[in-house]
């Protein structure tokens, strides 16, 4: 494997951590979750972690419509399961969508780690929307945007939580 390839792989896979033999997207995801909780872990402010979500969204984004005609070849599918720069896209969504009271009854650890086992939940039976997006959108977007869909899904019913409890 060309030294090329082995940076697009270990970026492509999240870290390597998509390579996983069982639920790869799921392992892919853990990358988005570290980001946020590494602004989290550091204490900075809801909004300031929310740009923190915004910036990774935005560098995986680009990574993901730089990556996926390689990834794509590379698997020989349109929709690779390996590549999980979607995941890790969407889970930010997630932190960046859900608007949360000023006092939670949950800690922000805790409604992370809610969110990530909800979005992958919803990320694996695709609800309507995400459901036709993953059907019939066969592009590097359809691939992203089937996620994002899955976030808002999840940080609509994590919003509704945190604020009926």
């Amino acid at each position: 494997m060309k030294k090329d390839d082995k940076l697009k792989l270990f970026l492509a896979s999240g870290f390597f951590l998509g390579l996983a033999p069982v639920v790869p997207g799921s392992f892919g995801a853990l990358s988005g979750l570290a980001w946020h909780l590494a602004a989290v872990w550091a204490g900075w402010s809801d909004t300031a972690v929310r740009v923190w979500c915004f910036w990774g969204v935005v560098f995986f984004s680009a990574l993901h419509y730089w990556l996926t005609p390689w990834a794509q070849k590379r698997w020989n599918d349109s929709d690779p399961r390996h590549f999980v720069l979607d995941e890790v896209v969407g889970y930010l969504c997630v932190p960046l969508f859900w608007i949360l009271p000023d006092r939670p009854a949950f800690s922000v650890w805790q409604l992370a780690l809610a969110g990530f086992c909800v979005f992958r939940i919803f990320d694996a039976i695709k609800l309507p929307i995400a459901r036709y997006i993953d059907r019939n959108v066969h592009t590097a977007s359809g691939v992203l945007f089937d996620d994002v869909v899955s976030a808002a899904y999840t940080a609509a019913l994590m919003t509704g939580v945190a604020w009926c409890c």
